[in-house]
C-alpha cells in the first residue's frame, strides 16, 4: 500500500524531544469547570467521571508509518486537560487507541471493536484516505441498513479528500487537515494574481490525492488555454523524467506538484539536471524539510543545505505554526512542556498536528456536555465557528456546519527560502463556499 500524503506533510519537524514527566496513562481529575450533567447510562463511551473517544493508528509502525506519534501527542494532550483544566464536562477525557497497521481491513476490525462494544462516545482522527474509507462507510451507517440516522462521530480526518464532504453520504464525517481541493484553489488563486499571463502545468498522483488537485486546478486557473499540461503518475515509477521533459516541451512556465516528497524532490531535481527551471508551486502535502531531505541524499546539515538550496523560490502553503521555525513561539513553548510532561514524543510537526486537532476535540465535547449523546457530538461539531486552535497560524480559524464538513479552509501561502525558512507571501487565501 502507498503510503499516505499526510504522512509527508507531518514528517521531519523534529525539534526538543518530549520523554519523562507524568504518563499519559496515569488516573486523571474527574473535576471540571464545564458543568457536570447528570450520567446517561446508556450513551457509549459516558459515565458519571469519564469521555472515552476512540481512534486507530499505525501505533506499531506495521504500516511504515509514524502515526503512532499522532495518537500518543494526542493522549499527553488530553492528560494536561484532565489534570491541569479540570478534563471536560466535569469528566476524564480518555483516548481509547487501536492499532491499525495502517491497513484498510485492520482498521475497520478494530473501529468495529470500539463501536460495537460501546466503548466510545466517538471515533476521532482517522488517517489516509483509501484506510479510512470503509471505516467511513461503516461509522455512517453502523447497521448498513441505509438509515444513517443512527451512525457514530467520525470527527477530525487525517485525510484531505474532498469526498468526505458529501453530507448526504457522510453526515456523520468531518475533515480537519485542509483538503486537497482546497489547497490548489488557493495556491492558483495565487498564481493567478502573481503570474497573470503564464503557462502552467501540473503533475500530478494517479490516485484520489491528485485528482483532487487536478479538478481544483482545471476550474481554478484564471485561463484554461493557460493550463498547457497535465500529466499524471504512479506511485510505482522510477522517475518522472518523461513527465518532466514534456512539461518542459510544452512551454511551462509555473509547474504544479501534486505529488508526494519523494516525487516532487525527482521532478525538482531532474528539471534542474535539464536546465529547466520554471516557477515550482507544491501542495502543502510536501512537506519542505521532507523534500529537501530527498533531494539532498539526506538529513545533514550539509545535505539539507543542498536540497533546500534547489528549493529555494519554491511556493507552497502552511496552516500550523512550524516546530522550528516557530520554536520560540508562547505557544510552541507551552506546546513543549506538554508533551514533555505528560510523556509524550518527541516536539515535531507530528505533534502540533496533534494537540491543534486535540483542541478543536475538546471544544467539541465542550459544546456537547448537556447533551452527551452521539447526535449531541456532531450537532456540537456542526456548530463550530471562528474556533481557532492556539497552534494555526494567524488568520485562520475553523468553521464548521450541517452542510460544510471541511474544518480548515484558508491556506497560507509560502515561499522556501535558501536557509530553509517559509517566507509568508501575503495574507492567508479563503478557499470557504468557493
Amino acid at each position: 500500500m502507498s503510503v499516505s500524503p499526510l504522512i509527508l506533510v507531518l514528517l521531519l519537524a523534529s525539534s526538543c524531544g518530549g520523554g519523562g514527566g507524568a504518563s499519559s496513562n496515569s488516573s486523571r481529575s474527574a473535576g471540571g469547570t464545564q458543568g457536570s450533567p447528570t450520567a446517561t447510562p446508556s450513551v457509549p463511551g459516558v459515565s458519571d467521571i469519564e469521555i472515552k473517544v476512540g481512534m486507530t493508528s499505525d501505533l506499531a509502525g506495521m504500516g511504515g508509518t509514524p502515526y503512532g506519534f499522532v495518537t500518543k501527542a494526542l493522549q499527553s494532550y488530553f492528560a494536561k486537560v484532565d489534570r491541569e483544566d479540570g478534563g471536560v464536562c466535569g469528566r476524564s477525557l480518555t483516548l481509547v487507541p487501536q492499532d491499525d497497521q495502517y491497513s484498510p481491513d485492520v482498521a475497520l476490525r478494530a473501529t468495529k471493536l470500539l463501536v460495537d462494544s460501546g466503548l466510545v462516545l466517538a471515533m476521532i482522527g482517522g488517517i489516509g484516505t483509501e484506510v479510512h474509507q470503509p471505516v467511513a462507510d461503516y461509522l455512517n451507517d453502523p447497521n448498513g441498513d441505509g438509515n444513517k440516522d443512527d451512525g457514530v462521530p467520525d470527527l477530525y480526518l487525517s485525510t484531505g479528500y474532498s469526498g468526505w464532504n458529501d453530507a448526504g453520504r457522510y453526515p456523520w464525517s468531518i475533515v480537519y487537515i485542509p483538503d486537497y481541493a482546497g489547497d490548489a484553489k488557493a495556491l492558483i488563486q495565487y498564481v493567478n494574481g502573481r503570474f497573470p499571463g503564464k503557462r502552467v502545468g501540473l503533475l500530478y498522483e494517479n490516485s484520489l490525492f491528485g485528482q483532487d488537485y487536478l479538478h481544483a486546478v482545471e476550474a481554478s486557473v484564471k485561463d484554461r488555454s493557460l493550463l498547457v499540461a497535465e500529466l499524471p503518475y504512479e506511485t510505482s515509477a522510477p522517475d518522472l523524467n518523461s513527465q518532466v521533459q514534456s512539461l518542459k516541451d510544452s512551454g511551462a512556465e509555473i509547474l504544479f506538484l501534486a505529488a508526494t516528497p519523494p516525487f516532487a524532490a525527482k521532478a525538482i531535481a531532474y528539471a534542474h539536471s535539464q536546465g529547466y527551471r520554471p516557477q515550482f508551486v507544491q501542495s502543502y502535502v510536501d512537506s519542505h524539510t521532507a523534500v529537501a531531505i530527498q533531494i539532498g541524499g539526506g538529513s545533514n546539515a550539509d545535505q539539507l543545505a543542498k536540497g533546500f538550496q534547489e528549493l529555494s523560490g519554491t511556493i507552497s502553503s502552511s496552516y500550523l505554526l512550524s516546530a522550528v521555525q516557530d520554536a520560540e513561539e508562547p505557544t510552541i513553548i507551552e506546546h513543549e512542556r506538554i508533551m514533555e510532561t505528560y510523556a509524550g514524543p518527541p516536539v515535531s510537526t507530528l505533534t502540533v498536528y496533534a494537540q491543534s486537532l486535540g483542541e478543536l476535540v475538546v471544544e467539541t465535547v465542550k459544546r456537547a456536555c448537556d447533551n452527551l449523546t452521539r447526535r449531541g457530538i456532531l450537532d456540537a461539531a456542526n456548530s463550530i465557528r471562528g474556533f481557532r486552535s492556539d497552534l494555526l497560524l494567524p488568520g485562520i480559524e475553523i468553521n464548521l456546519s450541517n452542510t460544510d464538513h471541511l474544518a480548515i479552509q484558508a491556506m497560507q501561502p509560502v515561499e522556501i527560502q535558501s536557509d530553509g525558512t517559509l517566507k509568508k507571501l501575503g495574507d492567508p487565501i479563503s478557499t470557504e463556499n468557493r
